[in-house]
């Protein structure tokens, strides 16, 4: 059974809210776990970015290396003074049901402020929530930094690029597993 029909919720290539009624010629894919998956044919996703503008010059580079691994799609990008305010952001998108995942870019450094923790924790709990309440998956790269070097390894490098895995991640959950990438 190669191709069907079937009323699936996929959004449509202009990112309008989900009309669950419409139909999509689909193929089937095999997923990791060895099931399979129905995906439309001519399906393109639009994906969210909710970024954070404290440290700047790491999180332009997230975003920089997640919007290179979602070329060809539409992109959302949003804006926000800082990590604590990702989850509102994320929760207003994914509620729109216009994206097939909602990816949050942000840095926290560990000992520069004695609150980290806290801030880490709630922000983590929220896109949890979020992820479950709306059925939007929400890549979580709000990252957790002790030094320079580990912010430009994990937000600029080419082996460790968090910004580019929540895309490849964000593009697997959505079509399935993806073509691995050598670096």
């Amino acid at each position: 059974m190669e191709r069907i029909a079937s009323k699936l919720m996929f959004h449509s290539a202009a990112c309008a809210p989900i009309d669950s009624d419409f139909l999509f010629q689909v193929s089937l894919n095999r997923d990791r776990m060895g099931g399979f998956m129905a995906v439309p044919r001519s399906f393109s996703p639009c994906f969210a970015l909710v970024v954070s503008e404290y440290n700047r010059a790491y999180t332009d580079a997230l975003l920089a290396s997640a919007q290179s691994a979602l070329s060809g799609h539409e992109l959302k990008i949003v804006r926000v003074p800082g990590a604590y305010e990702i989850p509102l952001q994320v929760q207003r998108l994914a509620r729109t049901k216009k994206y097939a995942a909602v990816l949050a870019l942000g840095l926290i450094w560990q000992g520069r402020t004695l609150h980290a923790q806290e801030i880490l924790r709630a922000v983590t709990d929220a896109l949890m929530r979020i992820s479950l309440e709306t059925d939007v998956p929400v890549l979580h790269e709000v990252l957790a930094i002790k030094s320079e070097a580990e912010a430009r390894a994990r937000c600029m490098g080419n082996k460790l690029n968090r910004g580019r895995e929540a895309a490849e991640a964000a593009l697997s959950l959505v079509l399935g597993p993806q073509p691995q990438r050598n670096n």
